[in-house]
C-alpha cells in the first residue's frame, strides 16, 4: 500500500497529507482527553456516590471514550485541515505551490486521500461499531442496578444508602467484597434510629433471592435520637436485609439497535436514529472539504485568522443537524427530507466559497487576465 502510494502520489501529495494527518491526530487527541477527562470526573462522583462500583469504572469510561472519539471526528478533521493549511499559507509555503503550477484543485487530491477513508471508516464505526459499544454501556448499567448496595462500599468512609435512610462503614474488606471488617451500620426507620457496630461482616443471599449482611459478634442500638432511653441487644450473628434492585430488566434503547433493524422499522424515532448515523460520516467529508476554503489567509493574518469562524459554522452545521433529527421523531418533517436538507445548505454554503476565494470556479474574465500576466494557473 506504502509502495503504491508512493508511486502514485506527487511529493507535494503526500507533504500535504502528511501535514493534514500529523494536525488532525494532535488535534482529536487534545479534544478526546479533555472530554474524557470531563466525564471520568463524572463517573467518579457516581463512584463516591455509590451509583457505581469500583470494577464497573474502567469498563464504562472506554465504552465512553469510544463513543466520545467517533463523534469527535468531524470537529478534529475540520480543526486539523484548518491548522494544516494555515501554517502552509502562513509560511508561504502554498505561494511555493502555487509558483510550481499546482493549483487550489490539486489541493484536494491530498486532502480528499484523507477525508474519503476517514468518511468510509466513519460510516462502519457509526452503523455497526458504536450500536455495540452503547449496548454493551446499557447491558453495564442494567447490571449495576440489579446490584445489592453491598457491592459498591468504599472501606474506610461512610457509604450513604441509594435512599439515603441507612450509613455503611467499614474499615476493611476481602478482595471480592464478600467479608467485611469492623462494620458500622445506622438506619432510622418511623423516627427510630438502629446502630449496629460489629467486628465482622459477610454478604449472604438466601434461596428466595434476597441479599442480607450478615453481622457477626457485635451489638444493636435502638431508640430515639436525643433520647436517654435506648435498648442495647448483643449477638452472634445478626442478619440486616438489603433491598435490591432484582427486577430491572435489560432493555435496549435505540442507539443500540442494530441499524439493520432500524432500516426495517417505520417508527419516526427509528428512522432518525438511522439517519443520524448516516449524518454524522456525510457532515465529516462535506466538512473536510469545506475546511479548504476556510483556510486561505495570508502571512500577515496569521494561521488562526479563519479559526473562529470555522467553529462558528461547525455549530451553526451541528445544530441544524440536531434540530432536524428532532423534527424527524416529532413528525414535523418527512422521513425521506430527514436530515438532507441541511447537507444541502452545507453544500449551497461550500459553492459560495469556492466561488469566492476563486479555489474552483473562476470567470472567464480573471482567466484571461492571469494568462495575459503570464501568472501560471
Amino acid at each position: 500500500m506504502i509502495q503504491f502510494l508512493k508511486k502514485h502520489l506527487s511529493i507535494i501529495d503526500r507533504y500535504i497529507g502528511q501535514e493534514i494527518i500529523i494536525s488532525w491526530v494532535s488535534v482529536l487527541f487534545v479534544l478526546v482527553m479533555v472530554v474524557v477527562s470531563a466525564d471520568a470526573v463524572h463517573l467518579l462522583a457516581w463512584l463516591v456516590d455509590g451509583r457505581i462500583p469500583v470494577d464497573m469504572f474502567l469498563a464504562l469510561l472506554l465504552s465512553n471514550f469510544y463513543e466520545f472519539t467517533v463523534m469527535l471526528v468531524p470537529l478534529s478533521l475540520l480543526l486539523g485541515i484548518l491548522l494544516a493549511f494555515g501554517r502552509l499559507y502562513k509560511d508561504s509555503e502554498m505561494t511555493a505551490v502555487m509558483s510550481a503550477g499546482l493549483g487550489p484543485i490539486q489541493w484536494y487530491r491530498p486532502l480528499l486521500l484523507v477525508a474519503v477513508p476517514t468518511t468510509l471508516l466513519m460510516f462502519y464505526l457509526t452503523l455497526f461499531v458504536i450500536p455495540s459499544v452503547v449496548g454493551h454501556r446499557d447491558g453495564m448499567m442494567t447490571d449495576i442496578k440489579n446490584r445489592t448496595e453491598l457491592s459498591a462500599l468504599f472501606a474506610g468512609r461512610f457509604n450513604q444508602s441509594r435512599e439515603g435512610n441507612a450509613i455503611f462503614f467499614l474499615e476493611s474488606q476481602s478482595k471480592d467484597g464478600q467479608v467485611m471488617d469492623h462494620v458500622f451500620y445506622q438506619q432510622v426507620n418511623d423516627e427510630v434510629a438502629q446502630v449496629d457496630i460489629a467486628k465482622r461482616a459477610r454478604n449472604h443471599h438466601d434461596n428466595n433471592g434476597r441479599d442480607y449482611m450478615v453481622m457477626e459478634s457485635g451489638r444493636h442500638y435502638e431508640g430515639e435520637p436525643g433520647s436517654k432511653l435506648y435498648k442495647i441487644t448483643e449477638y452472634k450473628e445478626y442478619g440486616i436485609y438489603i433491598p435490591g434492585s432484582k427486577d430491572v430488566s435489560a432493555t435496549l434503547s435505540v442507539k443500540a439497535m442494530p441499524s439493520e433493524q432500524l432500516w426495517a422499522s417505520n417508527l419516526p424515532r427509528h428512522q432518525a436514529e438511522l439517519q443520524w448515523r448516516l449524518t454524522v460520516p456525510v457532515a465529516t467529508l462535506i466538512i473536510a472539504i469545506l475546511a479548504l476554503p476556510l483556510s486561505q489567509t495570508t502571512p500577515r493574518s496569521g494561521r488562526y485568522a479563519n479559526l473562529g469562524w470555522a467553529i462558528l459554522l461547525y455549530l451553526v452545521y451541528s445544530n441544524l443537524l440536531s434540530m432536524a433529527y428532532n423534527w424527524i421523531i416529532k413528525e414535523r418533517v418527512p422521513a425521506w427530507v430527514g436530515t438532507w436538507w441541511v447537507h444541502l445548505v452545507a453544500l449551497a454554503l461550500l459553492f459560495i466559497l469556492l466561488k469566492q476565494s476563486g479555489h474552483v470556479f473562476r470567470s472567464k474574465k480573471i482567466r484571461s487576465n492571469k494568462a495575459r500576466d503570464g501568472v501560471v494557473v
